[in-house]
């Protein structure tokens, strides 16, 4: 299965120092809600047979009066049903909102914009088992797709190789989150002491722990809970840390289940901590219980942080990773909670 993955970007840098936290509070522009908007992946495609490369938006959802909705439009039936992919499109295309022709900005790991690319027509893309409609298109001023992909980071690459109708393929793909709303530009690097940083992974460790003990199928799952992936944000802009971090319990050695009957083999936590004051406070947990090999996949991946509504905070944009299956998920700071705001455009077998 040809598995789209996606890069863990961090749009707040984790900074460490010996005692002392950097002063980074920005003075935050006033925040200017936005009535529309379209978030989605901005994907980048090198041809490795013929050198060439390609880029499209794989839509997500969009945002209009207060409201996400799913933006894609699955065409995965017609495509099985040997339907022509300008048929396809015809019979599609006022379903669309990439059939408005719209400008994104493709956001780079730091939060800024990597350059504006402008849908101009619309394609039937192929994820794993699935299509769905995709905007081509290209972008607006200097920027380049080939210098583009160079700078996207190596951690959201894959490779895709085979065969459809007789043609074969051989494709890399690297991605990050695209946004028709400009970036709000916050600074890059976030303080945290390192006793701060040292504290949290403790509390992370506790908490998943705890978290993943609450599960029947913990009990036959070997192995201690290991603490595999820590990210500093700052939500909502305060000076205050929202820290994320991926556990997983699982035996040292991955164990291939059972085909006859499915197998519990690894458990993930995903744990969220706030620090607006020197106490962890439980912004949100998750416990995934995986039955495929532990080192197959992240059950969930924090894609990076974007202000999907013009509200001046961040919100967090997730891959929800099933065997095989995927859906996205907006994330966002309510209070105390961290709260799903959206789930949807999904693919897969």
């Amino acid at each position: 299965m040809a598995n789209l993955k996606r890069f863990a970007a961090i749009s707040t840098a984790l900074v460490l120092s010996g005692c002392t936290a950097l002063n980074t509070v920005a003075q935050t522009p006033a925040p200017k809600p936005a009535k529309n908007n379209l978030i989605g992946l901005f994907i980048v495609k090198r041809d490795n047979l013929k050198q060439q490369y390609r880029a499209e938006i794989f839509p997500i959802a969009r945002y209009s009066n207060g409201r996400y909705t799913d933006a894609s439009v699955d065409v995965t039936t017609q495509v099985r049903e040997n339907s022509r992919e300008a048929e396809i499109i015809k019979r599609n295309a006022a379903n669309s909102i990439l059939n408005t022709k719209p400008t994104l900005n493709a956001i780079n790991p730091q939060g800024g914009s990597l350059g504006k690319f402008s849908v101009d027509r619309l394609e039937v893309g192929r994820f794993a088992c699935s299509a769905v409609l995709v905007g081509r298109g290209k972008f607006t001023g200097q920027s380049d797709i080939q210098a583009t992909f160079n700078q996207l980071p190596k951690s959201s690459e894959t490779r895709s190789s085979g065969a459809i109708s007789g043609r074969e393929f051989d494709e890399t793909w690297r991605s990050t989150i695209a946004t028709q709303l400009t970036p709000t530009a916050f600074p890059t690097a976030f303080g945290i002491t390192r006793p701060l940083y040292e504290q949290a992974r403790k509390d992370l460790l506790q908490i998943g722990t705890s978290e993943i003990a609450k599960i029947p199928e913990a009990k036959s799952v070997p192995g201690s809970v290991q603490l595999i992936d820590v990210q500093v944000f700052d939500l909502d802009r305060d000076g205050k840390p929202e820290v994320y971090g991926r556990l997983r319990k699982a035996p040292s050695t991955p164990v291939k289940p059972p085909i006859d009957r499915p197998v519990v083999t690894s458990i993930y936590a995903n744990v969220w901590l706030g620090y607006a004051t020197p106490q962890a406070k439980v912004l949100s947990t998750q416990v995934v219980p995986y039955y495929v090999p532990s080192d197959a996949s992240k059950a969930y991946e924090v894609l990076g942080t974007i202000d999907a509504n013009g509200d001046g905070k961040q919100e967090v944009l997730i891959q929800n990773n099933g065997y095989e299956a995927i859906t996205f998920s907006i994330h966002e700071l309510q209070g105390n909670q961290l709260k799903p705001v959206f789930t949807g455009a999904g693919y897969g077998c």
